[in-house]
């Protein structure tokens, strides 16, 4: 194995913490949450894990559904309400908060970053930078204009939960995925600045790899990276519902994967707590 060999990470023992899944299973299953009166916002909605997760909603009772999207949303029956919003602009997302805050009573219980983009894999002088940086201002710049506007919002309802869609790119460095995987590595060290910031409020910020996703999006990977791609989007969607139907204070600041069995996660909650885990640290 040589020194500059893309699998020099611990992403393999990361992602193997506990036993793995491909599909939704009866742990996670979003008919045994009640999520009555509760209120969810996701951004990036119109379709794939965005609309699987909606829908996981909705099955789960929760009563206000909010879907902020650029996409035409006309085919996504599970919303309540629903926006055209560009998350990369400041009054865009200023008038969605403002909205929301109108449609919700002026709280919201949980917020799901999942906007994305994923440019073309190029090595970085082959790389087009309107195309670099684009991914930088859906993926960074977006997610904080998100939490921006609506962490006052989230503040005031009881679960106050973030949950932003990093990846297990963010653990991995792959020739060509310059922009997406380093935006996806950032990503998780800006939900522990949310978790430092607003811990003592009561906030629960997590990062979430939302599993390997035939969706549009992924598309854009390379042919030979997307064997990986054989998770259902409702694996993703349904753990989210999970991850959000009650606080869960212990993943606060912390990268999670849908991909892991969220029953041996939960028996491992000391594990995780004691040693500190899943966080971004340089090893000495």
């Amino acid at each position: 194995m040589s020194a500059h060999d893309s699998s020099l990470t611990n992403w393999p023992a990361v992602a193997g913490y506990v036993s793995t899944r491909k599909d939704s299973y009866p742990f996670i299953d979003p008919t045994q949450a009640d999520l009555t009166g509760k209120s969810v916002l996701i951004t990036g909605a119109s379709k794939g894990i965005g609309k699987a997760t909606a829908i996981s909603f909705a099955t789960a009772g929760c009563s206000k559904i909010l879907l902020l999207a650029r996409s035409d949303l006309t085919d996504v029956e599970t919303a309540v309400h629903n926006a055209a919003v560009d998350v990369t602009s400041e009054e865009s997302m200023r008038a969605a908060a403002e909205t929301a805050a109108d449609a919700l009573g002026g709280s919201l219980d949980v917020l799901v970053n999942n906007a994305g983009y994923l440019d073309e894999w190029k090595p970085i002088a082959e790389s087009k930078p309107s195309e670099w940086w684009r991914t930088w201002e859906v993926n960074i710049k977006g997610t904080y204009l998100a939490v921006h506007f609506f962490v006052p919002l989230l503040l005031k309802s009881e679960t106050k939960t973030v949950i932003n869609i990093s990846s297990g790119g963010a653990h991995v460095i792959f020739p060509g995925a310059s922009a997406y995987q380093t935006t996806k590595f950032a990503l998780c060290r800006l939900t522990e600045f949310m978790d430092q910031e607003y811990h003592q409020e009561g906030l629960i910020a997590i990062s979430v790899h939302p599993g390997g996703v035939k969706t549009d999006l992924a598309m854009n990977m390379p042919p030979e990276r997307q064997s990986v791609l054989t998770d259902t989007p409702e694996l993703a969607a349904d753990t989210l519902v999970w991850l959000t139907r009650e606080r869960r204070d212990w993943l606060a600041g912390r990268f999670a994967s849908v991909s892991w069995d969220m029953e041996e996660l939960e028996q491992k909650k000391q594990d995780i707590l004691q040693r500190d885990l899943f966080k971004f640290r340089v090893i000495v």
